[in-house]
């Protein structure tokens, strides 16, 4: 059964991130973030912290019944087909400034950015899928053999414990505790009492965000796990708490459940969407306020993900999702 509270809280979580984009871009076409101040470009970091525990969940969830091979095929048609798409603009940008090699082609086709040195995906934002995808291999082991748990715990507790050289730093980020903190949400009984979370982690992260406690960086460094363990304090936590808040409320299906649905393009499509808007409001010469630069970030971006989703993401997951024909005789 799908829980519906779980689709609006994606679509939350994408948006969160959209906003802090939006706010970037705001402070370098306005040089101001806005009516929120400072502040606004450090909430929206939760977004992450947020799809993550929600993958766990949902991967643990889906996961019930099915073989090795129907998970992976499940979770890379789920993924990959609107990512490529979404890539390929980006990949062109890249190859045109003479930036592209075969560690940026590892990481974007491949999801693996741990070489020599930690690489993110041409299309930055790829680097949470990084981990996702890192995720999924381990979650197919342990529907393979349920006995692989206990080897890949300890593989990661050993990794975590060194986080010496680019491999280590990546499959022993403490970003990988929150998959494993909603992996535990989806066997965890079902109490009233949960529902304090929301306040509670809503409060953490604006507390947060007013002080500036959560860590900042850049992709390469969220990789490798930069000030992980801040991150995973001030972030990770409070987003725990509101994903098991969010698991007691019951939600009918509406608009809200619909752009949740629509939640992984928004995340994809949203950074060509600023860039293109970026390069448009440099052509006029009166700049814009910080409010309306955010705003219409938002709003372009939430529109360019509807027609994303209606327009290839779900015509492409109808098609992956057909069986193949049997051949004639």
């Amino acid at each position: 059964m799908k829980l519906w509270s779980v689709q609006v809280l994606r679509f939350v979580a994408a948006l969160l991130v959209v906003h802090l984009h939006a706010v970037q871009w705001a402070v370098e076409h306005a040089g101001s973030p806005g009516v929120l101040g400072p502040a606004a470009t450090v909430f929206g970091r939760c977004g992450v912290d947020l799809f993550f525990v929600i993958s766990g969940f949902i991967i643990t969830r889906t996961s019930v019944g099915l073989t090795t091979g129907e998970f992976a095929a499940k979770r890379l048609r789920r993924i990959v087909p609107i990512y490529v798409l979404m890539v390929l603009p980006w990949l062109g940008l890249t190859a045109y400034a003479g930036e592209l090699g075969w560690r940026d082609l590892l990481a974007t086709f491949l999801f693996w950015p741990a070489t020599d040195v930690l690489t993110p995906p041409v299309l930055l934002v790829g680097w949470t899928l990084c981990f996702e995808v890192l995720f999924y291999a381990a979650a197919a082991l342990v529907i393979w053999r349920r006995w692989m748990l206990v080897p890949l715990l300890m593989v990661f507790g050993v990794a975590l414990a060194v986080r010496q050289g680019a491999l280590l730093e990546f499959i022993g980020n403490p970003i990988i505790i929150e998959f494993l903190a909603g992996a535990l949400l989806a066997v965890a009984p079902r109490t009233r009492w949960a529902l304090a979370g929301l306040p509670v982690g809503v409060g953490l992260l604006i507390a947060g965000a007013v002080l500036g406690w959560p860590p900042t960086g850049e992709a390469a460094q969220f990789l490798a796990g930069t000030e992980a363990w801040a991150r995973l304090a001030t972030l990770g936590v409070p987003a725990v708490l509101i994903v098991w808040a969010t698991l007691q409320v019951e939600v009918r299906p509406g608009v809200l459940t619909y752009l949740g649905d629509a939640s992984y393009s928004l995340y994809l499509v949203h950074p060509l969407v600023l860039f293109l808007m970026a390069g448009m409001l440099k052509a006029v010469r009166t700049p814009l306020p910080a409010d309306v630069v955010i705003f219409l970030g938002l709003a372009m971006s939430v529109l360019a993900a509807w027609r994303v989703h209606e327009l290839f993401e779900k015509p492409m997951l109808a098609r992956l999702a057909r069986p193949i024909p049997a051949p004639a005789a």
